[in-house]
């Protein structure tokens, strides 16, 4: 199994994190016999399959105890686990704290372990998960304004804001994300405006650079896209079009919410886990 199958295997991994996830079929996925791929994996990853898997998932468990409102055992289920006992028992293993108690904490742990990043090679391999209905708290948020076409908006934003972070001594790691306040073909391409924002404790004074502002959260479309920053243009057509094909939903379309799951979003690196979020509404319900 050389890197090539191996960003293949992370990228479908990371995308499936809610359904049954088999040796066989990875293992299918790389080109191999189970055996073989076991040893290679382990070898090049420094966990099995399955700690890589059950890792990943916590990882998703605890951003959505701070992002959701939705039940912890939705939360589980979401992230693959099959009764709220197991989970329990794996995020305690994991963070050292219940899953209950984790939430009204309403911080991430800091992380010990990095994956290795795999830069983009041409015909980068992208996935999508499945597309659920799910609640996003309120939160205060920092951010700078980027005015102009998307693909622009350069990384050193995020840069800006964790150095002004750390500043003010907020403990790491950030929730780091994006806001998309304009639909792209109906807006100018100068005109579009766009949030490099980070998770902040309260709310603040806004400053000549960084602002605040209040998220107000509510119902979105989540769906988990898993490769390189310059896949999320098509990665937002497909969720459009489930979204457009579920007939008990409205699309608000905007703002259009991106949750980055690494610590500086990279466009050279292929493997990034990105939660896109669409506003919706139950159709028959009002605005």
């Amino acid at each position: 199994m050389d890197d090539a199958a191996l960003t293949k295997v992370l990228t479908y991994i990371q995308a499936h994190l809610d359904s049954d996830i088999s040796l066989g079929a990875v293992a299918a996925i790389a080109g191999c016999s189970a055996p073989h791929f076991l040893r290679r994996f382990a070898g090049m990853m420094d966990e099995t399959p399955k700690q890589y898997t059950l890792r990943l998932r916590l990882e998703r468990a605890a951003l959505r105890l701070v992002l959701l409102e939705d039940s912890i055992l939705r939360i589980a289920l979401d992230c693959g686990f099959t009764c709220h006992e197991t989970f329990s028992r794996a995020f305690r293993r994991r963070f050292g704290l219940a899953p209950r108690a984790f939430r009204a904490k309403g911080k991430l742990p800091a992380s010990s372990e990095a994956e290795p990043p795999q830069r983009v090679e041409s015909a980068a391999p992208t996935s999508l998960s499945n597309t659920v209905v799910r609640t996003l708290q309120p939160m205060s948020l920092a951010f700078i304004r980027h005015y102009g076409p998307y693909e622009d908006v350069p990384v050193a934003l995020w840069d800006k804001l964790i150095g002004w972070a750390r500043r003010r001594g907020l403990r790491e790691p950030y929730v780091l994300m994006g806001i998309a306040h304009d639909a792209p073909g109906i807006t100018r391409p100068e005109d579009l405006r766009f949030d490099a924002a980070l998770r902040v404790p309260e709310s603040f004074r806004s400053e000549r650079t960084v602002g605040h502002q209040r998220f107000a959260g509510g119902l979105f479309a989540l769906t988990t896209n898993v490769g390189p920053l310059a896949s999320l243009p098509a990665a937002y057509q497909q969720v459009f079009g489930r979204i457009r094909r579920e007939r008990s939903l409205v699309c608000l379309g905007l703002p259009c919410v991106e949750f980055y799951q690494v610590h500086r979003p990279l466009a050279e690196v292929a493997i990034v886990s990105t939660e896109i979020a669409v506003p919706v509404r139950g159709r028959g319900r009002g605005v």
